[in-house]
């Protein structure tokens, strides 16, 4: 005779309400959508890509896609039915549409006892520990790994983003000191209290996020996979990763554009001791910033190596770390927001480059990663041809992220055997990878980490853990999950009034978010119907005019094209072989 939860596999399609009487009795009744026993999810029809972008961009432009906006005033969204409809002992099953290893799929995923995956399938209910777990029913519910921000400053991350206009630099030491002439910003102060570094995880966790590669962290919020040692932060990781913000060390604001006579370059032996080796290298798009990689190319370029920003890189430096099997972290709104450009992501990508992606810090980055994924997502569509497709935009901030920094065995899939780090989203209205793509805070309806709940729909947590904390956003109920015995919810919320904001809802821009279209005095205009690509050359003139390939003061006067075949190396499937395109 078919058992309930089998029937609940077959109805995977359809709303339920349900209402427990004992244990594992329950009734279940058809309800209208608009009456759903727990209401989760999203109300925005956007599909996360702007809509136009002339003009000089400043912060808070709001051409990159869903924005988000400040406050609770955002009415109730569409709901997506989630539901507990089976009360267990030990385990969960959650039955939704599952972003497995081998594409959508709807189905089973079972989280043991000692929260792990233990199933991805249409159905689990042969797999041991399915009869004694709790059942989580969503329907129009879609679950990916939780994302994985491969690059943060978090200890920055207790101010407002800053203001600059259309001021650009060269490198990043430009900026930071002023070495060169340009004009250097504010300095940004880092913080060391625990709830303004709390305040700064739980942003991202609000996100779908529960890892960060960063240089500051808290133990009991995200995930530090770059504890240095501490292994409070690492939560389940098996190795550390060795973030390395000056490798060159050139924190005096050193720029060489020939030889490397930097004051401390890192050794082999210090970089790869733990696991991952994750150095800036590159930030900036002069020739100061190429010599990066020429300098550390032969020692510490390798297959443990995921480069941070990536930036002043040209085809033969891509071959290079194609060839040393490295890979690359890509904070593209920091980069568009200071250079004015970014990672040469197709140029990677047809090299078969490894592209994590990372919000670097508050300051010139993306608050949390649903922004950076509307960030990427609006130049992939608006400035790079599309290059990559809704599943690759979101595996980079799951799979590939996870591969870049070497903890791959452990997270950023939905496969057994890997730590339970998931993420419910609301799939009424955005669909499979859409989802993630468009998804706002609301739209998040559930986030575990190791198995257990870190925030999501209040219903669901209660239903799953005692004892979180409530947090009204946009309009719906959430809960909020601390396990740092130091910290409260209250306190963490406190820290965040006083530096920015946990959250913004959807329809609205984050303050002062710093931009995401491309623009230097070179391209101030952005896309037009004769600057197909917004790089500040006519179309008739650019050697790729669908793909943002602008000239740099690294490649002289002219568009990178390293082969000479007039074919630039950003739309060059080829770009080391003058025969072939």
């Amino acid at each position: 005779m078919e058992n309930d939860r089998a029937r609940l596999v077959r109805a995977v399609g359809v709303r339920y309400a349900c209402s427990f009487h004992m244990r594992l009795t329950f009734s279940c009744g058809l309800l209208a959508s608009t009456i759903l026993l727990a209401a989760c999810g999203a109300h925005s029809t956007s599909n996360g890509v702007g809509t136009g972008d002339s003009g000089p961009p400043g912060p808070g432009d709001g051409q990159d896609g869903a924005a988000d906006g400040a406050g609770n005033d955002a009415g109730p969204p569409p709901a997506a039915s989630c539901a507990i409809t089976t009360r267990g002992t030990a385990g969960l099953v959650v039955q939704a549409t599952l972003l497995a290893p081998s594409g959508p799929m709807k189905g089973e995923l079972l989280v043991d006892a000692s929260g792990k995956i233990a199933c991805v399938d249409v159905s689990c209910a042969s797999a041991a520990g399915y009869a004694a777990a709790t059942v989580l029913a969503c329907p129009d519910g879609v679950v990916s790994a939780a994302l994985i921000n491969g690059h943060d400053h978090t200890e920055y991350n207790a101010a407002p983003p800053l203001t600059h206009g259309t001021d650009r630099w060269q490198h990043r030491n430009g900026w930071r000191t002023g070495t060169g002439g340009e004009t250097p910003l504010p300095k940004v102060k880092t913080t060391s209290d625990p709830a303004a570094i709390a305040a700064a995880e739980l942003r991202f966790v609000l996100g779908g996020a529960t890892t960060i590669n960063g240089s500051g962290g808290i133990a009991g919020i995200a995930r530090n996979a770059a504890s240095k040692g501490n292994a409070a932060e690492l939560e389940g990781l098996t190795s550390a990763v060795y973030f390395d913000t000056f490798p060159l060390g050139d924190s005096n604001g050193t720029e060489i554009v020939a030889g490397c006579g930097y004051p401390s370059i890192r050794s082999a032996a210090s970089a790869f001791a733990s696991g991952a080796y994750s150095p800036h290298i590159g930030e900036g798009i002069n020739d100061a910033a190429e010599n990066e990689l020429t300098c550390l190319k032969a020692s510490l370029v390798t297959s443990q190596t995921a480069i941070i920003h990536a930036v002043g890189i040209d085809a033969n430096d891509v071959d290079t770390i194609a060839k040393a099997g490295a890979k690359v972290i890509w904070s593209a709104r920091t980069n568009v927001d200071l250079y004015g450009n970014t990672a040469p992501v197709t140029v990677l990508k047809n090299a078969g480059v490894t592209i994590g992606l990372g919000t670097d810090w508050l300051a010139s980055g993306s608050m949390n990663m649903l922004r950076e994924l509307a960030c990427i997502d609006s130049l992939n569509q608006k400035y790079f041809a599309k290059a990559f497709d809704d599943r690759a935009l979101v595996e980079m901030a799951t799979k590939n992220a996870a591969v870049a920094l070497k903890i791959d065995g452990q997270l950023g899939e939905l496969a057994v055997g890997k730590l339970a780090d998931i993420t419910i989203w609301n799939g009424v209205v955005d669909k499979e990878y859409r989802a993630v793509l468009a998804a706002g805070i609301e739209d998040v309806l559930l986030v575990l980490k190791n198995g257990k709940p870190l925030y999501g729909e209040a219903d669901i947590v209660d239903g799953l853990q005692q004892g979180c904390g409530d947090l009204a956003a946009c309009g719906t109920q959430k809960k909020v999950c601390v396990d740092s015995g130091a910290l409260t919810l209250a306190q963490i919320q406190t820290a965040a009034n006083g530096t920015y904001p946990l959250f913004f809802c959807k329809g609205q821009t984050p303050d002062k978010e710093p931009s995401c279209v491309p623009y230097r005095d070179t391209y101030p205009n952005g896309t037009s119907a004769t600057d197909r690509d917004g790089d500040g050359i006519a179309d008739a003139q650019d050697d790729c005019p669908d793909v943002f390939n602008p000239t740099r003061p690294m490649d002289g006067t002219a568009q990178s094209d390293v082969d000479k075949d007039g074919a630039g190396d950003a739309c060059d499937a080829k770009p080391l072989d003058p025969s072939a395109h």
